[in-house]
């Protein structure tokens, strides 16, 4: 278990408010917020096994995804958005070893914009857990169901990941994805393993109290008391509140997401940045990294505004804030847990050799695609 300390930098502590620090400490230790406060850190903080400068750079958690289709992610520059027909063409032509590879490009593409958590919602879940492993990320795996696709396959999907990896491997949660209604067989199965439930494009309200269920609405078509997730159009719906996701866009970021609702819908800055990082980590089951507070899992991520296009560090909290929602922050550094997953070099998880091996699957794959596919 690796000690960090990052010393002397600006820091947006999130915990039930948001605190601002213009010069502060954050001590990791055993993939946890041990310490967070005014510099300079007590003595027995001192002598860290990695020491991160933190002049010039502004500390906050990082973002999470509330609706990501990796999956999609080779034809992302030809989708406004989840179109589950493509998908399921797109499934007949892929091997399960191929969603690995995919994954890999896709949850470092999202490391890389700081993104910490995601929900994905996807098929062969179990080699997405790998890649997400691999690459340094948390993740909520929720294997879809009355989707369009082959519900059988999804459910020994959801065994697999009960079996290797929820409560195993932490980091790795698992839940239930389901379209446009809540039918009683899901919700009775999602009871039975006590996991909780996500369901896209609600057409009508459950026709039964879900007492005793969790419950998240993903880009509902009817208005829902439940706790709600927007990505992509859906996103000009959003209220304080609910969280974000990607879904699948050209830029899989969040940051975009967040500066889309917060001019759509003329929001508060800080209610964009809690929706963005507290708010969906908890609404995506990632309770444990959803703060940067003392004892939380370590979801940080290192801006570096020593020069342009960063400069200057802000200097109160209501900047730092516009700073992450409004701005282009380039980010340097990313710790999840115990590992430093992304520095100024590139990710450091994940090397060139496995990045270039994917990108060579998908090449060879991408002529195999159906006609209609291969035009996006």
């Amino acid at each position: 278990m690796v000690k960090i300390l990052i010393d002397g930098a600006s820091i947006l502590a999130i915990d039930d408010e948001v605190r601002y620090v213009s010069r502060g400490y954050v001590y990791l230790d055993g993939g946890r917020v041990r310490s967070l406060g005014q510099s300079p850190p007590p003595e027995e903080f001192l002598y860290p096994e990695l020491l991160l400068s933190g002049a010039g750079r502004l500390v906050t958690k990082g973002f999470a995804s509330g609706f990501t289709v990796l999956s999609l992610y080779p034809l992302r520059y030809g989708l406004d958005d989840v179109d589950w027909f493509l998908a399921r063409e797109l499934f007949k032509a892929i091997k399960r070893g191929d969603m690995y590879y995919i994954a890999v490009l896709s949850l470092a593409e999202l490391v890389s914009e700081g993104v910490t958590e995601a929900l994905v919602v996807d098929v062969y879940l179990d080699d997405v857990a790998r890649a997400s492993r691999d690459v340094g990320i948390n993740v909520t795996l929720a294997p879809p169901l009355n989707c369009g696709l082959d519900d059988q396959r999804q459910l020994n999907e959801l065994k697999l990941l009960l079996g290797r990896w929820h409560g195993r491997v932490e980091g790795v949660k698992v839940g239930i994805a389901v379209c446009r209604e809540l039918r009683e067989e899901h919700v009775a199965l999602a009871r039975e393993v006590g996991l909780p439930l996500y369901a896209l494009e609600l057409e009508r309200e459950p026709e039964k109290r879900l007492e005793g269920l969790r419950v998240v609405a993903i880009n509902p078509l009817i208005d829902v008391e439940l706790p709600t997730i927007y990505s992509g159009g859906m996103i000009q719906k959003w209220r304080e509140g609910g969280g974000l996701g990607v879904g699948v866009r050209p830029s899989y970021s969040v940051r975009e997401a967040m500066k889309e609702a917060l001019w759509s819908r003329g929001a508060d800055p800080l209610s964009v940045l809690l929706s963005g990082t507290r708010t969906t980590s908890e609404l995506i089951d990632q309770r444990e990294s959803s703060a940067l507070r003392e004892g939380s899992r370590s979801s940080i991520v290192v801006y570096n505004l020593s020069e342009p296009p960063g400069w200057p560090v802000p200097r109160s909290l209501q900047s730092a804030v516009r700073a992450v929602v409004e701005g282009d922050l380039p980010i340097e550094t990313v710790v999840v847990g115990d590992e430093v997953v992304l520095d100024r070099e590139g990710l450091l998880t994940v090397g060139y050799e496995v990045f270039k091996k994917a990108i060579g699957k998908f090449e060879e794959l991408y002529p195999t695609l159906p006609p209609l596919l291969s035009r996006l």
